[in-house]
């Protein structure tokens, strides 16, 4: 949790896909997926969290039939 405004979310390590360098940059949980910019040349690269493919929801049918007692 920020200190500042009391935003959800944590610092991400992000390595900068055109200099190389490691730079860090806050992730608030409401907006995972966009766009930083690195420190050190100001390039801007997609969060790695836009890329993933979001889970799918359960659709009922995995569920397990109760079991038999054994006599």
């Amino acid at each position: 949790m920020s200190i500042e405004g009391g935003i959800k979310g944590d610092q991400k390590r992000f390595i900068c896909e055109k200099c190389g360098t490691v730079f860090f940059a806050w992730r608030p949980e409401t907006a995972p997926g966009v766009r930083v910019k690195c420190y050190f040349c100001k390039h801007e690269q997609e969060d790695e969290a836009s890329r993933r493919t979001p889970p799918t929801a359960a659709t009922g049918d995995d569920e397990k039939e109760p079991a038999t007692p054994v006599p």
